[in-house]
């Protein structure tokens, strides 16, 4: 055996630097789905209304917000900056959404379209809160191929208990239970995802489906149009087989901030565009597909067209190319269709954090 000799010049003896986080990483898209479904292999959470988001935290705390669109949503969450320091071990990148909460902790979604106006000078009326969904790095090592129930527990034990950044917990395999649960609550959308699926960042994956409890659609804002009585009404439009295609119009936002930010953004869109297929209004000012506009409705048309749509948010952290037409996918083959009574319901995972009020406007 070998001793040490204390004389002796230190060794220079230096461990390589970690890999780097990834530079961006396009979110995985979920495929609608036309009803709630119990299945043992897959697990429901509630799809929260916010803003999609990944949360790159780096090995010094740092902190760095991407859009959906692969843009920099940073600078308008400046209070997310110390993130963290709210969780456990870094670096890493989680996959959520951004929300700005109502005073019962329900995601409030035509907030936060203003919270995106108001950027960080916002930050004290409309806090916001990132709850996290998913882990796709974590210690150096990309998690991307990793079952999503391997996933999850590594999320779990991230995530502390905070306000700032939540990981609301997740129930296997009751998804028609969790579905009248989330209703009752006025929730608008489950996520159902299979336990042993992988993460398919950029891509629609079969593996996740969104449950719609509320009839809603993303649409581009296809061109604005000015009405008599300073009123005004926003175009909308989905891509239908690769063509925008007019889906209705509906009347713009009622906050005069969202109004001036959306005609400002709008003035340098309107360069030698045309109408949507399908649209015979001449009198609108048509766009080039940059924002995006949440809506509810009362169902479709027989020609494709929302019945009654409603304005809740418009916004430009929505990548419109997913502004797509398309038809739910029914329940998958592995699901149990039949409705049954639970023993017992687990309560929603909306922690006491949650639920605090947000100062008043």
């Amino acid at each position: 055996m070998r001793h040490r000799d204390d004389r002796a010049e230190p060794l220079p003896l230096q461990l390589p630097a970690p890999p780097p986080l990834p530079g961006r990483i396009a979110p995985e898209v979920a495929v609608p789905c036309s009803a709630p479904f119990d299945g043992e292999r897959w697990r429901f959470s509630i799809d929260w209304d916010g803003s999609r988001a990944l949360l790159f935290v780096g090995a010094g705390g740092d902190v760095h917000l991407q859009s959906e669109r692969l843009a920099d949503l940073t600078p308008r969450f400046p209070e997310l900056l110390g993130a963290g320091a709210a969780l456990r071990g870094s670096p890493m990148v989680l996959d959520g959404v951004v929300a700005v909460l109502d005073p019962r902790g329900r995601p409030d979604l035509e907030s936060l379209g203003l919270r995106l106006v108001l950027g960080g000078d916002g930050a004290d009326q409309l806090p916001a809160v990132f709850l996290a969904a998913d882990v796709l790095h974590v210690a150096g090592a990309s998690t991307l191929s990793w079952p999503l129930d391997r996933r999850l527990a590594t999320l779990s034990e991230c995530v502390g208990e905070g306000a700032m950044v939540q990981a609301p917990d997740h129930v296997e395999g009751r998804g028609l239970a969790f579905a009248d649960a989330a209703a009752e609550r006025g929730l608008t959308a489950l996520l159902a995802r299979r336990g042993d699926a992988p993460y398919r960042p950029g891509m629609a994956s079969p593996d996740r489906l969104h449950v719609a409890l509320r009839q809603r659609a993303v649409c581009v804002v296809a061109g604005i149009e000015e009405l008599p009585d300073e009123r005004w009404e926003i175009v909308l439009a989905e891509y239908v087989a690769g063509t925008l295609t007019f889906s209705g119009t509906v009347a713009g936002p009622r906050h005069d901030a969202v109004h001036r930010w959306l005609l400002a953004g709008a003035s340098g869109l309107g360069a030698h565009v045309s109408a949507p297929a399908g649209s015979d209004d001449v009198g609108a000012r048509w766009l080039r597909p940059a924002f995006a506009a949440t809506v509810a409705h009362h169902g479709r048309l027989p020609n494709g067209r929302l019945r009654d749509p409603t304005l809740i948010a418009v916004r430009d952290d929505v990548d419109v190319a997913w502004c797509v037409r398309r038809e739910a996918v029914p329940p998958p083959d592995d699901s149990v269709r039949g409705r049954f009574a639970p023993t017992v319901l687990m309560p929603l995972p909306l922690g006491d954090a949650a639920l605090s009020p947000r100062p008043a406007r």
